[in-house]
């Protein structure tokens, strides 16, 4: 009697512990990038190219992240997901890739998307957009890069000095096969939709103090109104 007991009392902990356990598991992102090693062949072969030795150079960090991260392809041809360390190249709009020697930039049109623990980018059209939302609907992305530019200087008295750069994002709704370019200006935005919700739309907007500035405000306008976005 006493084992059925203890035998009751692990199934009744198990059953407890079971949907933390797999709670964990299923957000565990420990696990990208354990292959990098073995992938970093094929991505030289397939994935990638190398960078011309006449870029152009700048100071400052002119990357994504502060510093590389794992990360996750998904590839266009449906092959096995390839994992890699990698970050944002904010100037060359694409991922770079240190293999040991030399940077490789990768191959939009070769990759679907780039998954990170907390960011993930599509490619459309052969260039790396910033998810902020994607559904059956709409695609909400943002495009952060450097606008270069150069610092005024007197010839001959002054050296010409460096490119200086400042950092850029913009909003894009990709919708019914198109860019449509999302100006970050309540009047703008109710003019995206159906003149006949316009009022609608500027009560959404007031009642949830959706600002244009921040994308997840601009994601949950897009939500809630889509159905109504002119064509």
């Amino acid at each position: 009697m006493f084992i059925d007991v203890v035998k009751k009392v692990k199934k009744i902990i198990l059953f407890i512990l079971l949907p933390v356990l797999t709670f964990g598991q299923a957000n565990d992102n420990s696990m990208i990038g354990t292959n990098i090693g073995l992938d970093l062949a094929y991505i030289k072969r397939e994935l990638s190219m190398p960078y011309k030795s006449n870029r152009l150079k700048i100071d400052g960090n002119k990357y994504f992240f502060k510093k590389p991260s794992n990360a996750t392809l998904l590839l266009t041809e449906e092959e096995t997901p390839v994992n890699v360390i990698t970050n944002y190249n904010l100037l060359e709009q694409t991922f770079d890739i240190f293999d040991g020697t030399e940077t490789l930039k990768l191959l939009p049109n070769k990759i679907k998307k780039v998954i990170f623990p907390d960011k993930e980018f599509v490619s459309i059209n052969d260039k790396f957009y910033e998810v902020i939302e994607i559904n059956d609907n709409f695609s909400l992305l943002a495009d952060t890069y450097l606008e270069i530019y150069f610092p005024e200087y007197t010839p001959g008295i002054q050296d010409k000095p460096d490119p200086k750069y400042r950092k850029k994002n913009s909003v894009f709704l990709y919708y019914k096969d198109r860019f449509n370019y999302v100006e970050r200006r309540k009047s703008f935005l109710v003019s995206m939709f159906d003149k006949n919700i316009a009022k609608d739309v500027n009560s959404f907007i007031k009642k949830n103090k959706i600002s244009p500035r921040d994308n997840d405000e601009l994601k949950s306008l897009f939500i809630e109104f889509h159905s109504s976005l002119n064509k």
